[in-house]
């Protein structure tokens, strides 16, 4: 549910398709970690920044969090791996009892980057 969610938020949002695809993944793995590792209850924030989406995944559980090694032949251990190879930006930030863990996903223009300005 909270993967189509962001799915269609981002296409509401008019962000290509790879932009909404890869923001579902990360929430997905974002929301399975919460469930699993967090205390067993999650809440989803989505939002838009400029140029992306925003996502955040609220978890009851403090801590913080880091990407772990992990082995090809592992079912699991890989979320936090590509939320750090594919997001433009992610933290984790202390909330309440627990813990938000968040990211952000902006795209690049067609063209390439946008030009800077001095």
């Amino acid at each position: 549910m909270a993967r189509r969610s962001v799915g269609l938020f981002c296409g509401a949002a008019g962000h290509d398709e790879e932009v909404g695809e890869v923001a579902s993944l990360l929430t997905s793995e974002l929301v399975t970690n919460a469930l699993v590792h967090g205390g067993g209850d999650a809440s989803l924030s989505v939002g838009l920044v400029p140029g992306g989406v925003h996502v955040e995944v609220a978890d009851a559980l403090p801590g913080d969090l880091s990407p772990s090694a992990w082995s090809a032949e592992a079912t699991s251990g890989r979320g936090l791996a590509l939320v750090e190879a594919l997001a433009s930006a992610w933290g984790v930030r202390p909330s309440g009892s627990g813990k938000v863990v968040w990211f952000e996903l902006t795209a690049t223009p067609p063209g390439g980057p946008e030009p800077r300005l001095p």
